[in-house]
């Protein structure tokens, strides 16, 4: 169980923030120009592209909990979350010169390879750190902060990362060798040392040493907290809908639009845009609730998007710039608060089994959101090829039109059922502040067992409602 963490300062939360920068930096070129860059640069078949993305992330996700599960149960002098950072770094910078500087002839198999690395280092790296951050702050409020710290990292290493193919634009480069080995260098200079700045700075709490329960026996019981299983089917269903919106978006933009000049500010406006609405957001969430503000913001852009997005037509490209600033502005919320609605979910579980698990809830998150993305793509590309769109030449008009369609509104469904499920969300910030005082009244009991009181019978009293 974890000890208690005071609330940090406000620096070594920002300095907490720094391994996000690399972290989402790889989601711009992962998601929305790696499917363009094999397939138009490369020559790769667009089905083989999303068939080897799928097979590569479908390999990634499923260790997801393990690695979950080892980081919990590793005991060092340095905690048991830095150990994994450390391993985590290298292998992705590996991944990262695997996947953006692939050798002439790449073909699928090396993008197989290439990614199935990437993705493994992101997955120890990542994993780690997201488990790290629920521990280093304990309170509802608290981790909003910390959300929004983490946020702010996140978009601003998306923002750098949009902001590359805006910049090698300047010099006529596309989704090329040369704007993809930009953001490989990137990735691999910054990862290090951003980690090596949070591990020297930002402590981690102590751990007790806690029994090493039974795989099976585990994943039941993380099975059976029902907030948990909610927010993961409402983010793996809006998840689908996400990336079947990225692995779209740099097409819709060069083929449908036909102005492939605004990739960068579409990116760049977007996400930048997401760095200014997270205070709002964090500012919104203590009044209503991080789930309630996250479900509001995306019906928000759910509405927005479908009613404008589908009047576009080609030559539009810079209106879509705007209402892409405008989508990133409303939607900060839903990319914001899931991490800390995850911490708190970690809390009510250490309340009924007398364990903290933050990384094995995190893993198992990681394969929630991770296979959704691999479903998505995997099915997305090849329905775009079915209907006759080509990636790398000239498309008649009824494949743009099932272009258009497929970005503008296959997605809205999707994002619709999160939203509804995210607004029935259980665990508010009342009942937490319930999780909390059990907690400390158990951590006080365990220290002091003579003269502390009795703690009240954990999960008699559920503070879990009925969803």
């Amino acid at each position: 169980m974890a000890s208690n963490s005071p609330e940090l300062h406000t620096w070594r939360l920002a300095i907490y923030g720094l391994p996000a920068v690399p972290l989402a930096f790889l989601f711009v070129p992962l998601t929305a120009l790696l499917p363009a860059f094999y397939a138009q640069e490369l020559g790769v078949d667009l089905r083989v592209v999303g068939v080897f993305l799928l097979v590569s992330r479908l390999f990634d996700i499923f260790i997801d909990p393990i690695l979950g599960r080892w980081s919990d149960n590793t005991q060092s002098r340095f905690g048991r979350r830095r150990p994994w950072m450390v391993i985590g770094t290298p292998i992705l910078m590996l991944g990262a010169w695997l996947v953006f500087m692939p050798p002439d002839g790449a073909a699928g198999a090396h993008l197989l390879i290439a990614t199935s690395v990437i993705y493994l280092g992101a997955s120890i790296l990542g994993l780690a750190y997201s488990a790290w951050g629920a521990e280093i702050v304990e309170s509802y409020h608290g981790r909003s902060k910390v959300a929004g710290f983490r946020e702010a990292a996140n978009v601003l290493g998306i923002v750098i990362a949009s902001a590359v193919p805006a910049i090698t634009a300047l010099s006529g480069h596309g989704v090329d060798r040369f704007t993809m080995s930009v953001m490989g260098w990137s990735v691999i200079i910054m990862t290090p040392l951003a980690v090596l700045a949070s591990l020297l700075w930002v402590p981690e709490p102590r751990q007790q040493r806690q029994p090493v329960t039974p795989w099976l026996t585990t994943l039941r019981t993380v099975l059976a907290n029902r907030p948990f299983v909610l927010l993961c089917i409402a983010y793996f269903v809006m998840n689908i809908g996400a990336s079947v919106t990225n692995s779209t978006l740099i097409f819709f933009i060069s083929h449908y639009l036909g102005q492939p000049e605004v990739i960068g500010p579409v990116l760049l406006g977007s996400f930048g845009a997401v760095l200014l609405g997270v205070p709002f957001w964090v500012w919104m969430s203590r009044r209503i609730g991080k789930h309630r503000a996250a479900g509001y913001s995306l019906l928000i852009a759910i509405c927005l998007s479908v009613l404008v997005a589908t009047q576009l037509q080609p030559g539009d490209g810079w209106l879509f710039v705007a209402l892409m600033a405008v989508l990133g502005a409303i939607s900060a919320a839903y990319l914001t608060l899931p991490l800390g609605i995850v911490g708190d979910i970690i809390d009510y579980d250490t309340l009924r089994t007398g364990e903290s698990r933050g990384g094995l809830y995190f893993g198992v998150w990681s394969f929630f959101q991770n296979v959704s993305p691999a479903l998505a793509i995997g099915v997305t590309l090849p329905v775009l090829h079915a209907f006759g769109f080509d990636a790398s030449g000239e498309n008649s008009p009824q494949a743009l039109q099932a272009l258009k369609y497929i970005y503008c509104l296959a997605p809205a469904p999707l994002f619709l059922v999160g939203a509804l499920m995210l607004l029935r969300f259980p665990l508010d910030a009342r009942r937490h502040g319930i999780i909390r005082r059990r907690l400390e009244s158990r951590r006080k009991t365990i220290a002091d067992p003579i003269d502390a009181p009795r703690p009240p019978p954990a999960p008699s009293a559920n503070p879990e409602p009925a969803s």
